[in-house]
């Protein structure tokens, strides 16, 4: 079998890879990972439901050719609902032993505190994204609280609007370049630091209920060197003459370094001034925690590619770039072999190519078409609190809209593939959705359009504020802070407990902590009677998280949600929001079956998971169920977990 790598790292096939991969048969149900078996087939791996993972474990394998099938530029063009599935997967599998789970350390501290010695995080302590974004259960959600920086904790976000949290940060930072980068090179200067202007200040919408936020100044301390005196959720590097980055640099001298660059951290609370918050954006949130909490090692030249060495990647298959210059996943894609596989082990547990670039493909794409949250009322109960809000002040950090603009030269354009929109039906008293596409289709291609989205309700201002003594934290090692990140109020009503630390036991408890910046918002709202307080408690308990795979949605566009929703020649019940059913080659469900007890039910079990989850696709193939896709295995008949011949 040849395999050779072009310029760009995506892999070639001889005619004999194709012969191979039409003559083997689909393996055993007991190789299967997770629970594909059906209901009545006497195997323990078993789900009537359909909500457990179906697909076994493969590895992914990154490609920028569309037309390499089973490769992720090909899933993303020719079955994005199936990329979609496959990247939560990513998101919510539990990773076992024979996948390289944890190192050799179980539970350790990890990672120093301000101080230099003192520990903070503990690290190898999860085997899955879902041990702590788990509310609602199955789903982009949060809830969960563990110490982090300090023994009061954190609370885990829900990532429900992911890709558009991270789409609108990017865009701040387009918005602040091009406010100071007088000569669009990508990075500011000394000289164009002395010249912009005084404020960086940025528009999130034209609409209604959008406004101006003020994030610095781009200007450095001491004129012509310095520091820049941004938003602390701006995080900054320094670069020389040409425009690279210098490492351990902390500031512009005019010597060795003469501008600087920068990233609005996504995600994350923030770690006191001059530390940001953490991860810059979606890819990145996903390999730091698996790596941290997991010990899973990523591969991602995705994450490094850096041509120029500004400090800032090429965009993403899923089209974000990425910030190596203060983010990059480790040793990884440092030691690479010619088919791009990592030879490197930093864990030292045998396993390599943990997770792999074209794993971080997927779960990007995932949390990019991640759903948005909803509100779950009338449009009279969000009216009156958003002018309740308004006329307390709330809404100067909490700005409730903004414009993801259309694609331009400096703007990406919504990313996104779909949105699902989620409204109240007052009559049914119930959440429903609808499909909405942001592709068009050319042939058998989903094309993104990168339009403009106007998106509502978002309520943040992406920037760091000082909270004052309520929000006050004493770390590990003695070191106090009270600058955080505006949250985002989408989903608050599902928020429980409220607050960084989760040490709010209600919303009114959390409102009521606010001070520092928020103090006259704080004594608006405490010096308002009760009718006036709780308007804005309701609306905001109303503000809230859902199960998307449950959720009632009109799918196919026909106006309409089916109560006998027909998939692949099988009657699926209520038509709602389940990816599996709009894969390229649908999922079929096993149906009605009578279980153990006698009952006649509806198994949600698949019945086609090879045709439909693309199993014996060339890139996706893996004939000896060692999780190595043939395409990396040198012994693709002979099963060896830890490099495709060892186990």
């Amino acid at each position: 079998m040849q395999l050779h790598l072009c310029e760009h790292g995506d892999l070639r096939f001889g005619a004999l890879l194709l012969f191979c991969s039409a003559l083997v048969p689909s393996l055993a149900s007991a190789q299967y990972a997770e629970r594909p078996s059906l209901v009545g087939s006497g195997a323990p791996d078993v789900d009537a439901s359909g909500r457990s993972i179906k697909d076994r474990r493969v590895r992914a394998v990154h490609s920028a050719d569309p037309s390499l099938q089973g490769g992720t530029a090909w899933l993303f063009e020719r079955d994005p609902y199936l990329a979609f599935q496959l990247g939560r997967d990513i998101n919510f599998r539990e990773f076992t032993e024979r996948h390289g789970v944890f190192d050799t350390k179980v539970s350790n501290l990890l990672g120093p505190m301000p101080d230099g010695t003192t520990r903070k995080i503990t690290a190898n302590n999860q085997v899955s994204c879902l041990g702590c974004h788990n509310l609602p259960a199955g789903n982009p959600g949060g809830g969960t609280n563990f110490s982090k920086d300090s023994g009061l904790g954190r609370n885990a976000p829900h990532y429900y609007g992911g890709g558009v949290m991270e789409m609108l940060a990017v865009q701040v930072r387009a918005d602040l370049l091009a406010l100071a980068d007088a000569d669009g090179n990508g990075w500011i200067s000394s000289s164009e630091a002395q010249s912009a202007p005084a404020q960086a200040r940025v528009q999130t919408s034209t609409n209604a209920n959008g406004g101006p936020v003020d994030y610095g100044s781009f200007r450095l301390t001491n004129g012509a060197t310095g520091k820049p005196q941004l938003n602390n959720i701006i995080r900054v590097w320094y670069l020389d003459a040409q425009g690279r980055v210098v490492n351990g640099a902390t500031q512009v001298d005019g010597i060795t370094t003469h501008g600087y660059n920068f990233e609005v951290v996504l995600w994350g609370w923030g770690q006191g001034v001059g530390r940001s918050a953490l991860n810059p954006t979606n890819r990145a949130f996903l390999w730091d925690p698996f790596k941290t909490h997991s010990g899973l090692e990523s591969c991602d030249a995705s994450t490094t590619q850096d041509p120029d060495g500004d400090g800032v990647s090429v965009p993403t298959l899923a089209g974000c770039i990425q910030f190596p210059a203060t983010h990059k996943p480790g040793d990884r894609g440092l030691n690479m072999d010619p088919l791009g596989f990592s030879r490197d082990d930093p864990d030292a547990d045998g396993v390599c190519n943990e997770i792999s670039e074209g794993d971080l493909d997927l779960g990007e794409w995932y949390m990019l078409n991640a759903p948005r949250p909803a509100f779950a009322g009338p449009p009279r109960m969000w009216n009156e609190g958003l002018n309740v809000m308004g006329e307390m002040g709330c809404l100067s950090c909490h700005i409730p809209n903004w414009t993801i603009k259309a694609r331009d030269a400096r703007q990406a354009g919504d990313r996104r593939f779909f949105d699902l929109d989620v409204t109240f039906d007052a009559q049914g008293n119930r959440l429903v959705g609808r499909v909405v596409p942001l592709h068009d289709r050319v042939g058998d291609r989903y094309v993104r359009r990168f339009g403009a989205f106007e998106v509502q309700g978002v309520f943040s201002d992406l920037a760091h504020h000082n909270m004052g003594e309520g929000f006050k934290e004493t770390d590990f090692s003695g070191n106090t802070n009270m600058v955080w990140r505006t949250p985002p109020l989408w989903g608050v009503g599902n928020g429980y407990p409220w607050g960084h630390d989760g040490m709010s036991q209600t919303l009114e408890d959390v409102i009521l902590r606010h001070g520092g910046e928020a103090a006259t918002s704080r004594a608006a709202f405490a010096g308002a009677n009760r009718k006036r307080r709780d308007t804005v408690l309701t609306m905001l308990e109303r503000m809230v998280l859902y199960d998307i795979e449950t959720l009632p949605t009109d799918v196919n566009g026909d106006g309409q949600i089916a109560q006998n929703f027909m998939v692949a020649g099988m009657n699926t019940l209520q038509e709602r929001f389940n990816a599996e059913w709009l894969f390229r080659n649908p999922l079929r469900i096993q149906g009605p079956v009578v279980n153990s007890a006698g009952q006649t039910i509806v198994s949600f079990a698949g019945t086609n998971i090879d045709e439909a989850y693309g199993r014996n696709l060339p890139l996706r193939l893996d004939s000896d169920g060692d999780c190595w896709p043939n395409v990396w295995d040198a012994a693709p008949f002979q099963p060896g977990i830890k490099d495709g011949v060892v186990n």
